[in-house]
């Protein structure tokens, strides 16, 4: 493992222990979306192995997640429909 991915993975485990980050996943597999979420995770472990994101990345990732929690976002449908933000 390369140093900026090793030293990625030691910063997300000190700022979230992995066990409490397991128990959330195990919940989440165990709801209405596992199966999205599964999906999810297996294309973004094959695309994790290829791929560093870099710091950029993951403030953009962080910023479209909290638009999300915000209700800044579209459904499918919507989109589709002809809907923009």
């Amino acid at each position: 493992m390369d140093q900026a991915r090793e030293k990625e993975l030691k910063s997300v485990e000190d700022t979230v222990p992995l066990d409490q980050i397991v128990e959330k996943v195990k919940v989440i597999v165990q709801g209405s979306h596992g199966a999205l979420f599964g999906k999810v995770v297996d294309s973004f472990f094959e695309l994790s192995e290829q791929e560093y994101f870099s710091p950029k990345d993951l403030a953009d990732i962080e910023a479209g997640m909290a638009d999300i929690r915000e209700g800044r976002c579209l459904t499918l449908e919507e989109y589709r429909s002809g809907k923009r933000l």
